[in-house]
């Protein structure tokens, strides 16, 4: 499916920091609203359960002004993808290696995907710019969110950790059929995060993950 998609410029504070922390663009790929309303109808609230936590996170630490503020890592301007580049291209050469340990933050919208690096070096700013709520910049319009990797077996896959969108284990199927839609030749696997999480107990135990 041809679909046109977009990768941030840094700004001029963001030049400084790339250089201290290595470059973290965010990608954009406009989706038609017709497929994600057919596979992700329903829409998520973020840190929709009452709690002080919660209300923290949604009036200081990722209030507007804070997501504004690590925002000004990247410019304003977007650098057009060639529309000779697909999405299934774009992610096999961002996931080249084969390492489960590489992750990309993905938020899915009403009318669009976005995803950005989980940095490797713990730098605060980045870290809250590859954060769902700041690649969603606040939609409420959020359908799924999660994280995308590939293993060391060539397989991709998705989960549904995020721990702002919250998207239930049933959606993952809903997910990954719209992937399918989207890059039919990766043939994305799923995992919901709580399963993800058990793996490096059994790969201690087994020496190695079993398969799904």
């Amino acid at each position: 499916m041809a679909i046109e998609g977009s990768k941030s410029l840094p700004s001029s504070f963001g030049h400084v920091t790339e250089k201290l922390f290595d470059e973290y663009p965010i990608y954009k790929f406009n989706l038609p609203s017709t497929l994600v309303n057919t596979y992700l109808p329903l829409k998520l609230k973020s840190f929709s359960s009452s709690t002080w936590k919660n209300a923290s996170k949604r009036h200081f630490f990722y209030s507007k002004p804070i997501i504004y503020a690590s925002r000004c890592q990247i410019s304003k301007t977007t650098e057009q993808l060639s529309s000779q580049i697909s999405l299934t291209d774009l992610l096999q050469e961002l996931f080249i290696e084969n390492n489960s340990k590489i992750r990309y933050n993905f938020v899915i919208t009403g009318n669009y995907l976005i995803f950005a690096r989980i940095p490797r070096h713990y730098h605060v700013t980045y870290h809250i710019l590859c954060k769902h709520i700041t690649l969603a910049n606040r939609s409420i319009d959020v359908r799924f969110a999660g994280e995308l990797w590939k293993d060391e077996q060539d397989h991709f896959h998705l989960n549904n950790n995020s721990g702002t969108y919250r998207p239930q284990n049933r959606l993952i199927p809903q997910a990954i059929q719209l992937f399918d839609q989207l890059t039919p030749s990766l043939q994305f696997k799923g995992m919901h995060f709580q399963k993800n999480m058990q793996f490096p107990v059994k790969h201690r135990l087994n020496n190695k993950i079993q398969p799904q």
